[in-house]
């Protein structure tokens, strides 16, 4: 599977790419193709929210991205341009509390960085799957279940037990997985970031108008 890329714009690359990977079969290939694809993304990042240095997506937005495509290519098909509403949430829902080692923070900037994932993917022209909308929505629909889940231990696999609230993600064989740069990630020493909402707080519907207005921002910066 290839997709085109009509237009370099925030450092995305307009040339041809495969964006199938075969873990089992090629797993070096796999993870050349999940760091280029992420180092094209920070890339775009870098351009697209230069103005907004502290924004959720600089702050985390590649390590998001990185976990997203490990897990596509490891346990959901290898299609790393083929994404669902499922998908987006059997990662946040299943994967994410079981394997990612997150603070609070980090897991506050998560749906952000989704939503901007898929909007970058969108922007290359290798999108495949679920709408756009409902992509941009899928990660922000479940967030409370999503805070929840990582905030119980019984969700937490062996090896992110152990880290014991460090910030780096962890493989299929329970072993840290490579960065971006070719490194080990290292647990993060950051703090605990904020809590996670209250009650109170803006709920769901909130977020939806939120985002509505979001995205009739980006239509118009587009034309």
């Amino acid at each position: 599977m290839t997709g085109p890329g009509p237009r370099a714009r925030g450092g995305v690359s307009p040339k041809l790419e495969p964006l199938v990977v075969d873990y089992a079969g090629d797993p070096q290939g796999c993870q050349r193709a999940i760091v280029e694809l992420t180092e094209e993304y920070q890339r775009y990042v870098e351009s697209e929210h230069a103005m907004c240095p502290g924004c959720p997506v600089v702050r985390s937005g590649p390590f998001v991205v990185y976990s997203m495509l490990e897990w596509k290519a490891i346990y959901a098909g290898g299609s790393l341009g083929h994404w669902t509403r499922d998908d987006i949430q059997a990662y946040l829902l299943d994967h994410y509390p079981r394997k990612v080692s997150a603070d609070r923070r980090l897991q506050g900037d998560t749906p952000a960085c989704i939503r901007d994932f898929v909007y970058f993917m969108s922007d290359r022209g290798t999108l495949a799957g679920d709408d756009l909308d409902a992509l941009a929505d899928a990660a922000d629909e479940v967030l409370d279940d999503f805070l929840a889940a990582n905030g119980d231990r019984r969700n937490w696999g062996t090896a992110k037990s152990m880290m014991l609230g460090g910030a780096g993600i962890v493989d299929a064989a329970d072993e840290p997985s490579i960065g971006v740069a070719g490194e080990p990630r290292a647990p993060s020493r950051a703090g605990p970031g904020p809590a996670p909402p209250r009650s109170g707080q803006p709920g769901a519907a909130a977020r939806r108008e939120k985002r509505k207005s979001a995205r009739v921002a980006r239509r118009r910066n587009r034309r």
